[in-house]
Formats: C-alpha cells, sequence, structure tokens
C-alpha cells in the first residue's frame, strides 16, 4: 500500500503541473489575442477556461484580466490607464488604450510596407522617416502596452530589410508587392533570421574574429545603401566640374564680337576695308588701342568673308545638283526654278569684290543654258 502510494502522488503532481501549463498557455494565448485586438476570441477562451474551475486565485486572476478586455472593447478614453494584473503577471505594466492602438495596428500589418506605412516605392529617406515615427511611439521605454517590443522589433526589421537595396529586391520578389498575404512574408523572414543573418554576423567580425559594437536600426546604415549614396556623390561631383569647366570655356571663348546686335554686343560699328558691319561690347571698346582695332577690324572681315565663300560654296553646289536632275529629267518646271534660285552669299561676296580694292572671290560666271531639246518648245 505504502508503495502503491509512492506511486499516485508523482502522478498527481504531474497531472496539476499539466493543468497550470494548460492554463499558462490559454492565458499567453488571451494576451496575443489582445495585442491583435481580437478581443471576441480572448473573451472566448477565458469563458472556457473558467469552465470547471474550481481555484479560487486563478479564478481571480481570470476575471480580472476579462475585466480589462470588457473595458478595452468599450474603447473608452485613450489617454486612460488599463493594468496593471494585480492577480497575475498576465499584464505586468499598465498602458493606454492609445499605446495598446500603435501596436495592434503594427501586428497587423502582412507586409514590411504596411508595418512602416510607406508605399512600394517609397524611397530611403522616407523609410527611415516613417521608421523614426513609429519608433518614438513603440521604443519599450515609452509604450508599455502588451505586444510593444514584438512591434518594436518588427518595425526594425521593416526598415533594415526596405533600406538594403538587395533585401528589398528579395523581399520584393518573395512576398510578390502589392498581393502579400502574409504566408510569403513569413517564410521570407525565416529565411531572414536564418542564412541572411549569419551572413550579416560574418560581415560584422572584425579582423581579429571579434564582432562589432551592436548599433541600433535607426542609427546604423546598410552597406550597399552606403555604397550607393557614395556612388550618387562622386556623380554629382563630376557633374559639378564638368558644369565648372564648361562655364569657363565659354567665358574665356566668349567673342570679342557679333555680326548681328546682342544684349552684350550692342556697339554698332563698321570696318574701313569692305563696310563690313559687326557689334562690340560697349564696356570692352574702352580697352582696344587703335592697333589693336585696326587688327580686330582685320579678323572681323576675314571671317565675315570666310563666312561667305563657304555660304556660296553650298549654294552653287546645292543649285548645281538641282540642274542635273532637272536635265536628266527633263524637267522643264525644276530647271527654271533652279536657274532662277538667289545665291545671296554669292551676291554678297561679289559687291564685296567690286567695292574692295582687291577682290576676295572672282566667282565663275557660269551660263545656264537649257538642252537643245527643251528649247524647242
Amino acid at each position: 500500500m505504502a508503495r502503491g502510494k509512492r506511486i499516485q502522488k508523482p502522478e498527481v503532481e504531474t497531472s496539476a503541473m499539466g493543468i497550470r501549463q494548460r492554463r499558462r498557455l490559454c492565458v499567453d494565448q488571451v494576451v496575443s489575442d489582445l495585442c491583435l485586438g481580437d478581443y471576441e476570441q480572448a473573451l472566448l477562451r477565458i469563458n472556457k477556461e473558467l469552465e470547471g474551475m474550481q481555484d479560487h486565485a486563478e479564478i481571480m486572476a481570470l476575471l480580472e484580466l476579462k475585466n480589462i478586455i470588457v473595458r478595452l472593447r468599450l474603447k473608452g478614453e485613450a489617454q486612460r490607464t488599463f493594468g496593471p494584473t494585480r492577480q497575475s503577471d498576465a499584464l505586468p505594466n499598465g498602458f493606454t488604450l492609445e499605446m495598446l492602438d500603435v501596436v495592434q495596428k503594427v501586428l497587423r500589418c502582412r507586409n514590411h510596407y504596411e508595418v512602416l506605412r510607406v508605399s512600394h516605392h517609397a524611397t530611403y529617406s522616407e523609410v527611415k522617416r516613417a521608421y523614426h515615427k513609429l519608433a518614438l511611439r513603440l521604443h519599450p521605454d515609452k509604450n508599455r502596452s502588451p505586444g510593444a517590443e514584438q512591434a518594436f522589433r518588427r518595425i526594425s526589421q521593416a526598415a533594415d530589410c526596405l533600406t538594403d537595396c538587395q533585401k528589398r529586391t528579395e523581399y520584393n520578389m518573395a512576398t510578390a508587392v502589392g498581393d502579400c498575404q502574409g504566408q510569403h512574408a513569413s517564410e521570407y523572414e525565416d529565411n531572414l533570421d536564418g542564412s541572411e543573418v549569419n551572413e550579416e554576423e560574418q560581415a560584422d567580425l572584425g579582423t581579429w574574429g571579434h564582432r562589432r559594437p551592436y548599433q541600433a536600426a535607426n542609427q546604423r546604415m546598410p552597406q550597399r545603401q552606403s555604397l550607393y549614396q557614395t556612388e550618387q556623390l562622386v556623380i554629382g561631383v563630376l557633374a559639378a566640374l564638368v558644369f565648372l569647366f564648361i562655364t569657363m570655356h565659354y567665358i574665356a571663348a566668349a567673342p570679342a564680337y557679333s555680326f548681328t546686335p546682342t544684349r552684350t554686343h550692342s556697339f554698332r560699328r563698321v570696318s574701313q576695308t569692305h563696310q563690313i558691319t559687326y557689334y562690340l561690347n560697349p564696356k570692352s571698346l574702352a580697352k582696344y588701342t587703335e592697333q589693336q582695332l585696326v587688327k580686330l577690324e582685320s579678323e572681323v572681315e576675314q571671317v565675315y568673308i570666310s563666312d561667305l565663300k563657304q555660304n556660296c560654296k553650298q549654294e552653287r553646289t546645292l543649285r548645281e545638283t538641282l540642274l542635273l536632275r532637272a536635265r536628266q529629267g527633263n524637267n522643264r518646271k525644276l530647271l527654271q526654278h533652279a536657274s532662277q534660285m538667289p545665291t545671296p552669299a554669292c551676291h554678297t561676296l561679289l559687291q564685296l569684290g567690286k567695292s574692295g580694292s582687291s577682290p576676295p572671290l572672282l566667282l565663275e560666271n557660269r551660263s545656264l543654258r537649257e538642252p537643245n531639246h527643251l528649247n524647242q518648245d
């Protein structure tokens, strides 16, 4: 008999321990439902656990937790304090409805973009700004509601992912951005906690095998993002140098004269040899001496006549091409048009040759004769 009693005593203790573990699990599930805002499910769990319970202390603990859930369900004042529970450690800290509301919104999100409340095209600065805004409300030192630490870890994980170009691309591919159902996200997060975290830990090891000091998510910058910003900075500096070089080159190469009046070149002058009109900058005119003005006029005439020669050559080439087409195709209308086509640059050169002491160009007087079979009409 004594030996039988010794055998039954451990069985009773084991049974009681199993009941306590089951009730502890039930309380944890109730708190989890509370963090997600599922008050109906939490009340159902409590009512089911109260059935058949005889321990007065445990009954009072569940009733106290039920009372808090009922008050939260009524959505009272946002600044009103709930908890902590005195009969158990289910809710060890007091909290407000406003604190719990931000925790529930984060924990109910399906992907990182919803967690930080940013769009799928948010930039690096927008993601960091959203993270800082939520971190101020979810930091464990300021938010004492249940689930605050879990929500804070989730926004930190979301910020770490979305501020790293490679992780963000992999996350978008794994979760099918815009239609994430939570399953893919959890699978990705599990993988992130496994292999990718190991890679980060290996990267954090220094030369001597010691780990670098930990930095919070709001204080560190992903390596790829840092390299990207460095590349952007280098490109910006190079672009500024190129712009500065072009500006200085333009200022240095600004012409001293112009053949048409402009905002800077408004003083009109006429060369003495060929009577060519050009314009100078009134501010720089006083810097020229008589010899410099003579040299400048000679340069002006050379450039002007050189441009006329080039334009005249193009005019004559075009006219000869049209004449050739007209004769090959027996096109009287095109022949007449080509014969009467004006050549202002060549005409100006002839006038300069007649008025100047030495003609700059002697043009050939080519006769524009029509074929005999075109003159028979």
